[in-house]
């Protein structure tokens, strides 16, 4: 028999005070571990041409990408901040022994491979390699040249940075911006023969023309081949986002690579590449299965959805094109595939402008092959910040390579803006509706003055719920909201900050405050069964929301994480099942330096039940993503007592985790139809139970059940066995659980007591 018992949590606030003494100090949550990920290169590749604009040949390092569809251009990531995209791009224009030529006319083209493009000039051929450490130029003479005299090597760099000119000299030659900043070197360049003897060269630079020269009394003795081997690197020194837009989910259903990553590198200003990698829990096997890495347009605002049954993640993005044009596009990667795609797929939003898409996710097992996708449309001719945005979804049919249906209105009312969209997760019912949440304000003679979130219900067929609002008229704006859980029990998420501080319009999301509602769907609507949480508090808006994630093994926890524009220091917050916070805030990453800190995203590891915490490091250095894995407190293990008269045994299932409401005290090996209760208590006792003519000789009283230390008695229940569901609310502090089992014979002639047991609880 399973009695519910939430009531037992209101009955245990005022055991808290009697517990006090013993309790441990409840402390923040313990730090996150690290994850070691290796940033990886990106192979040279290309993609297909998009709305009339070419891909190009493109690779990349950590600090730079280089194309080689035109010969080779270099181009160095120095973060969203910097003005513009600085390139050098490299043309041979000669290669001399003595006086002979080795250069053919004409324009060669690449011969790649993974990581290596070369051109083959006639008598001397001329390879980039993409290296960690820069991209390497190396020329190679495979044979002894039939001349004599010094090698003589003459390029032409085309590029918008300077560097001054220089006589013959074996050192780097530096190139800087308008502002005298450095940006990048063309290393010194060194001569290697087949014996690996080495011999170092000159380089000169004037107009443009950089010269190489190496002695010919050194040629003439090497044995071959012999290879020349210039490098160039990036000097600038990061002041601003490298790294942005990550996310990160977890597709727990294949072998291997279960967790995936998403995230955007940016050149310049007017320059992104995204790429999607996955890896293993242990931070192994970090593969590139994505990437979109070109000049002719911005890859931006990545988000990922997984699909349990079409076994397959999706990635939703926006490309800005070089006309100024920004338009919704997907990428679908099966989850047997550890292979580097380059298909995509298009939304087709007409003459209007799609940006910052957000995927679902559908874990149930019977559900049709599709994810909803919901996006802002902004309807002009070219991209800008309208103030009439509309939040629109649309089907994407993940059989082949993936299809976008028709897009659906989701959130256009007349006299406003609705923007920064986001679509929750669902893990049971193929016929289930996703929750949606975004923000809105009005335009004109409109209730929404301020900032105010919307939550609806959204299908397959594209029908959509009347909005549930929060903060209508309040004063606050709230903000770029996120959600957690599954299905019509998200927990919403937002940033807020006071109109009086921020202003009637903020196009910026930083909060004063992370405001935490746990909401239910009635079928109607949305409400709120509990109160709401606040973290983070500050009296200017430097809180950043960058994730949140949902305990699927409780079922009842969640992580959120945050970020400082004051400190650029990164924090989570664990919350209980009424969307309330555990103790304080974790630091899981302190900044320091230069250190900026960007994005992120919470994914959670039902396997090794831990929460990943992705985000963004800046430095001057670059950019990395890290991922943190955050696991609960562990509990020392349930345990029986005492001298128990009855052969009746207490059990515990679930967490011992305060914040859980999934929890329940069994007691099994009753006789059947015995009249059975617990008793719960806060302290341990012990009297034997004597002189009472009803009680079986040689049974003990183990748990209180009058006065100090006692909780009371749980409902009567009857056997074979009773089960009683326990809340474990989040204002608990840490403690001891005690229960004993009290039940008739199967006459009801005689009461047994069992053994008492002992259930830590932690936070």
């Amino acid at each position: 028999m399973n009695c519910s018992l939430r009531s037992l949590s209101l009955s245990l606030c005022a055991a808290t005070a009697a517990a006090s003494l013993t309790a441990q100090d409840p402390g923040g949550p313990p730090a996150p571990a690290p994850i070691p990920l290796d940033s990886g290169l990106t192979p040279i590749h290309t993609q297909a041409d998009d709305s009339g604009f070419a891909y190009g040949l493109w690779g990349a390092g950590q600090r730079y990408k280089a194309s080689f569809h035109a010969g080779a251009t270099f181009v160095p990531y120095l973060g969203r901040s910097y003005p513009e995209t600085q390139s050098l791009r490299w043309h041979t224009r000669s290669a001399k022994v003595g006086t002979a030529e080795l250069v053919n006319a004409g324009a060669p083209q690449p011969s790649l491979s993974e990581f290596r493009a070369e051109y083959d000039l006639g008598g001397i051929v001329e390879a980039w390699d993409i290296r960690a450490e820069g991209l390497e130029q190396t020329f190679v003479l495979s044979a002894r040249p039939a001349a004599t005299g010094d090698l003589v090597i003459t390029g032409e760099i085309e590029t918008a940075l300077v560097a001054a000119a220089r006589a013959a000299a074996h050192a780097p030659l530096v190139f800087a911006d308008a502002a005298g900043t450095p940006i990048a070197s063309y290393g010194a360049a060194t001569a290697i023969d087949a014996n690996g003897r080495r011999r170092a060269m000159t380089t000169a630079f004037e107009h443009g023309e950089v010269t190489l020269a190496l002695d010919g009394a050194w040629l003439a003795d090497a044995a071959y081949p012999v290879v020349v081997d210039p490098m160039l690197g990036v000097l600038y020194s990061i002041t601003g986002a490298v790294i942005e837009d990550i996310d990160l989910v977890r597709d727990s259903f294949g072998t291997a690579g279960h967790n995936w990553r998403a995230g955007v590198r940016w050149a310049a200003v007017d320059d992104a590449d995204l790429w999607l990698r996955r890896f293993n829990d242990d931070g192994s096997g970090d593969t590139l299965v994505y990437n979109d890495i070109t000049a002719s347009w911005s890859a931006i605002d990545c988000s990922l959805g997984v699909h349990r049954q079409a076994a397959c993640v999706l990635l939703a993005f926006a490309r800005h094109f070089s006309d100024d044009t920004r338009k919704v596009r997907f990428h679908k990667h099966l989850r047997a595939d550890f292979t580097l795609q380059t298909n995509y797929g298009s939304v087709f939003t007409s003459t209007s402008q799609g940006r910052r898409p957000d995927v679902a996710t559908d874990l149930t097992s019977f559900a049709p092959a599709s994810l909803l996708v919901v996006f802002q449309q902004e309807n002009g001719l070219t991209f800008y910040e309208t103030n009439s945005s509309e939040v629109r979804g649309v089907l994407i049919d993940l059989t082949g390579a993936g299809s976008a249906g028709v897009t659906f209105p989701i959130a256009d009312t007349i006299f406003t803006d609705n923007e920064r969209p986001q679509v929750g997760q669902l893990r049971s019912g193929s016929g289930s509706a996703w929750t949606v949440a975004s923000q809105v304000i009005g335009t004109f003679n409109n209730p929404h003055v301020d900032w105010d979130v919307e939550l609806r219900r959204v299908d397959r067929q594209a029908n959509v719920s009347a909005p549930t609002v929060i903060g209508l008229a309040d004063g606050w704006h709230q903000m770029a909201p996120r959600l957690a859980g599954f299905g019509g029990e998200p927990l919403v998420v937002y940033p807020q900050a006071d109109s009086a501080v921020v202003g009637t319009k903020p196009s910026e999301v930083g909060g004063m405050e992370i405001v935490t509602r746990r909401m239910n769907w009635n079928g109607s609507s949305f409400y709120q069964p509990y109160g709401h949480w606040k973290v983070a508090i500050n009296a200017d808006p430097r809180a950043i929301l960058t994730g949140v994630g949902f305990d699927s093994t409780t079922n009842s926890h969640y992580v959120v994480s945050y970020r400082s524009t004051t400190t650029d220091n990164v924090y989570l917050n664990v919350y209980g099942y009424r969307g309330y916070a555990i103790g304080g805030a974790t630091t899981v990453f302190p900044a320091g330096g230069s250190d900026t800190t960007v994005s992120g995203a919470v994914a959670y590891d039902d396997a090794a039940e831990r929460f990943l915490v992705a985000y963004g490091v800046n430095s001057g250095s670059g950019g990395e993503t890290r991922v943190d894995a955050y696991v609960h407190p562990s509990a020392p293990a349930p345990t029986l007592s005492g001298l128990g008269c009855s052969a009746a045994q207490l059990s515990w299932e679930g967490s011992q985790l305060i914040g859980d409401a999934d929890c329940a005290v069994r007691l099994d090996g009753l006789p059947n139809g015995a009249l059975s209760t617990i008793l719960v208590g806060t302290q341990p006792f012990s009297s034997l139970l004597t002189g009472l003519p009803i009680v079986h000789p040689g049974c003990w009283l183990l748990v209180p059940n009058t006065g100090v230390g006692s909780i009371g008695t749980l409902p009567i229940a009857f056997g074979p066995s009773i089960s009683y569901d326990i809340d474990l609310p989040e204002w608990l502090t840490p403690f001891t659980l005690y229960f004993q089992g009290v039940h008739f014979d199967a006459a009801g002639n005689e009461v047994f007591t069992t053994q008492r047991l002992a259930v830590p609880l932690v936070r």
